[in-house]
């Protein structure tokens, strides 16, 4: 049985502002436009956030919603991946057949489009650490992205 990933920062304070307002999971969902499955997902540690819904959940808490990348630490800029340790984060992604280090070079575009729709946000963490954000735009752009993850993207990169 896999297990569940704790709650992320920001499902902890969607659940945080629910409860202070008194409201249940039906209420809150009631007030977004999503059903209650839908929002207590995005309260226990889902890592595929929709913009989009983010702002409905943030209206109805009223509060404002911020999208941010910070660096976890000075180091962690510096730092560059080495190919095992992204085969080894990335390999479960790849269902339909082994991933390869000759993928990491030929085929960047091809590896990060999979990562960025079906990746966790630590695999997309190293994949961007190691691919870099121009490769990452590159792959964006290709046509197995998905539009949502696209838009996503676009916004995060500009």
């Amino acid at each position: 049985m896999a297990s569940e990933s704790p709650p992320s920062p920001i499902s902890a304070q969607i659940r945080s502002l629910r409860k202070e307002r008194g409201w249940t999971l039906s209420e809150l969902a009631e007030r977004v436009g999503t059903s209650a499955a839908t929002m207590h997902r995005y309260e226990s540690g889902w890592d595929r956030f929709e913009i989009p819904t983010l702002r409905r959940i943030a209206a109805a808490l009223g509060a404002r919603l911020e999208v941010r990348l910070v660096p976890s630490s000075p180091e962690a800029m510096d730092s560059h991946p080495d190919e095992k340790q992204v085969m080894d984060a990335l390999s479960p992604l790849f269902w339909d057949r082994d991933l390869e280090g000759s993928d990491l070079k030929d085929h960047p575009g091809w590896v990060l489009a999979r990562v960025l729709r079906f990746g966790s946000l630590e695999q997309v963490r190293l994949a961007r650490a190691y691919f870099g954000d121009g490769a990452v735009r590159a792959a964006v752009r290709r046509r197995e992205v998905d539009a949502r993850t696209r838009s996503f993207w676009s916004r995060i990169l500009s």
